[in-house]
């Protein structure tokens, strides 16, 4: 059954979001409603480019070939080495996306007058607060000091407009997100009927991560994200073992949407209906004669060979064969494809999707798993390894189908810091978790420049891949932003 929240969905592109539109449509609650909705239909083009911008960017993937002259080619390798250009479309198109996704939320919040009834007041301006924190979020850790736009700028404003200090931003984040969580604004749990709108849960679980990301474990916030953390997991029944998790697999089937292990996920629906889901034609292998998917599919996300041998080094791991695949069967040949052309990321690949760009899969943001390695990551950095964060850590193990961890295998505070960040690395690959890790920890210049030494792949071009530094973590201001404002400030190094 298609949900309300994609019904709508679909339907909302066909207002326009200029602000005398918005200020002639919005009449009463289902006008509301509907511009909330279409605060989720932006989702959609984030998701589409986030993946350049964040996984693509580690140790997990890679382009797919050395010295490609097509254009995308040649965006993809300034991501994929963290060599990025202003005039990157990619990035160009991945800040509009945020930006388009707050615009919308503040003009919900602009409008939440006109809705009489307390409650739906109350979750519409929860769903907005959330929706533009989690954008903010994401522009803070990828750009650091960024536009804080939280109502109607016109273009003469715009125009002169300067960027936020990261203080900043990071207090709009916080507020947004207080605001929901101790004013209760959201449900704790949506009814099923509103599968795919975030609720109070989901909104617990994203402030513990902001928290854990903006402060350090002696700082007070640190410690309120422990708890946080632990408020999400009683609401989730407390898991103590892999038996008591979804299924690996299952998690990501499209038989199995809003299963229990999904806290927060971009809800996506095949049919024509504008709303389908890109991954499978933009991940799955090039020229693959429709065995792995049907079209012309662009092979990107390609995995690297540092993930391959994590996850080898882990033997029986079932999330290796979920994540990637190294070759695919040909059902007209009745052969193994097993050269470099049929590897690719597999997590979110739907076989039976029959328009390209269309296929049925939900991708997660917030999992039950993230919020239990928070949880084990926390207790250690607060308190040093211990049974409850050791069992958090050997139930993602367990449903892995890999052994436990002892303390003896993890005596001390880094032995079991780093378990866990090899447990997160491995259980999140392709979500688009691996970057903000890192740069969460700390480790995104030492983790990159090692890989790039490492892996064969980069020994093939024709020049040296030099170390990057720090200042290559953040994204460039587009091009576009500098030329309408003359006056805003570039990143360092670009």
């Amino acid at each position: 059954m298609v949900s309300a929240l994609m019904l709508c969905s679909c339907n909302l592109d066909q207002y326009p979001y200029s602000e005398v539109a918005a200020d002639e449509y919005v009449k009463d609650a289902n006008s509301v409603n509907n511009l909330v909705i279409g605060v989720y239909n932006g989702l959609y083009d984030v998701l589409y480019n986030e993946w350049a911008m964040t996984e693509l960017r580690t140790d997990n993937a890679r382009m797919r070939v050395n010295n490609s002259t097509s254009q995308d080619s040649k965006l993809i390798e300034q991501l994929d080495q963290l060599v990025v250009l202003t005039a990157n479309s990619w990035v160009q198109d991945y800040w509009d996306a945020l930006y388009v996704v707050i615009n919308r939320a503040n003009t919900v919040l602009a409008n939440l007058d006109v809705v009489k009834d307390d409650a739906l007041r109350a979750q519409y301006e929860g769903e907005a607060r959330f929706l533009r924190a989690w954008m903010y979020f994401d522009l803070v850790r990828l750009w650091g000091p960024v536009f804080v736009v939280t109502s109607k700028t016109g273009a003469d404003e715009a125009r002169y407009m300067q960027r936020s200090p990261v203080e900043d931003v990071w207090a709009l984040i916080e507020s947004d997100l207080t605001a929901v969580v101790d004013g209760a604004l959201l449900p704790e749990k949506m009814s099923a009927s509103e599968l795919g709108r975030a609720d109070l849960i989901a909104a617990k679980a994203m402030l513990a991560k902001v928290y854990m990301t903006e402060y350090k474990p002696g700082e007070a916030k640190y410690a309120k994200a422990s708890d946080l953390l632990s408020e999400v997991l009683e609401a989730k029944g407390n898991p103590t073992s892999g038996a008591a998790l979804v299924p690996y697999a299952d998690i990501f089937s499209k038989d199995n949407e809003g299963n229990a292990e999904i806290i927060f996920a971009v809800r996506y629906r095949s049919g024509k209906l504008g709303i389908g889901s890109p991954f499978t034609t933009l991940y799955a292998p090039i020229n693959n004669g429709g065995n792995v998917a049907i079209g012309s599919p662009k092979h990107y996300n390609y995995p690297s060979n540092s993930i391959i041998s994590a996850f080898n080094a882990n033997p029986g791991d079932v999330r290796k064969d979920v994540c990637l695949q190294e070759s695919y069967y040909n059902k007209t040949t009745g052969l193994i494809v097993d050269n470099a052309n049929a590897r690719y990321c597999s997590k979110f690949i739907d076989p039976d999707m029959t328009s390209e760009f269309d296929a049925e899969n939900d991708f997660p943001i917030i999992r039950l798993a993230d919020v239990m390695l928070l949880k084990a990551e926390a207790l250690n950095e607060l308190s040093g390894p211990g049974a409850e964060a050791l069992t958090l850590l050997n139930a993602v193990r367990q449903r892995a189908g890999i052994a436990d961890y002892t303390l003896a295998d993890l005596p001390s505070k880094y032995a079991f810091r780093q378990a866990v960040r090899n447990e997160r690395r491995l259980e999140f690959a392709f979500e688009n978790q691996r970057f903000f890790d890192l740069l969460r920890w700390g480790t995104t210049v030492a983790t990159i420049n090692d890989y790039l030494a490492s892996e064969p792949f980069y020994a093939a071009y024709d020049y040296v891949v030099n170390p990057i530094a720090e200042w290559q973590t953040l994204l460039p201001i587009p091009v576009s932003v500098m030329n309408i404002n003359k006056t805003v400030a570039q990143n360092p190094g670009y």
